[in-house]
């Protein structure tokens, strides 16, 4: 079994490799502030981060207070976001959440979890990556290629994202968590892919036990 002080040997090297690969890495969703990526987030869910950019694009200049986002008409507001999946939901889940930022913080985003967890359609993970990257807080956000990325890498053996997280946090410095989670989805991205994982090509291959199991599979 390998020790906890191992692994944060083993993350500090992953670290210093894939700095090196991908020195851009960064969260793929554009915005300008906190309101703005919280509102991409919720589009964001079982949608490509491309598609929602290419939507929001325009919508972020027309639409710049919480009160904006609340006061549109439900049916012109689906009509701009029609091509994201699910558009209907994310059209009420964003006017929900933005009513309640004005009900409740001034219709400014907070900076605190428990008062992001209190919006309605807001989780952990859309809260984590707020705080992160909006508010240059320690978090870690456990997307989809966080999670697949990090289990394969034998950070973790948990499924849910919470229980992932706490996993993490542990093994991960602070200063380091949100850079953490932007190399982990750009090697998810370019190497480390969900279908066909190109071990034979990625440079984290002697720091990761996946392939190892894989090849005994």
């Amino acid at each position: 079994m390998e020790t906890t002080e191992a692994k944060r040997r083993r993350v500090a090297e992953i670290l210093r490799i894939l700095r090196r690969l991908y020195p851009n890495a960064k969260l793929a969703l554009a915005f300008s502030n906190p309101l703005e990526l919280l509102v991409a987030l919720i589009l964001a869910a079982q949608a490509r981060d491309e598609l929602v950019n290419a939507i929001t694009a325009p919508l972020f200049h027309k639409y710049r207070t919480a009160a904006d986002w609340a006061s549109a008409p439900p049916d012109q507001l689906e009509g701009e976001l029609r091509k994201i999946n699910f558009y209907r939901n994310k059209t009420r889940a964003i006017q929900k959440a933005c009513r309640a930022l004005i009900d409740r913080f001034g219709g400014k985003v907070p900076d605190r979890l428990e008062d992001l967890l209190s919006l309605p359609g807001v989780g952990r993970k859309t809260a984590n990556i707020v705080l992160g990257n909006a508010f240059g807080q320690p978090t870690i956000g456990v997307d989809t290629h966080v999670s697949r990325v990090a289990g394969r890498l034998g950070l973790t053996t948990q499924t849910d994202p919470d229980k992932i997280e706490a996993d993490l946090v542990v093994l991960v410095p602070e200063e380091d968590r949100v850079a953490f989670c932007h190399l982990l989805q750009a090697h998810g991205r370019a190497v480390c892919t969900a279908r066909n994982p190109g071990c034979d090509r990625c440079e984290l291959r002697e720091l990761c036990p996946y392939p190892r199991r894989s090849s005994l599979a």
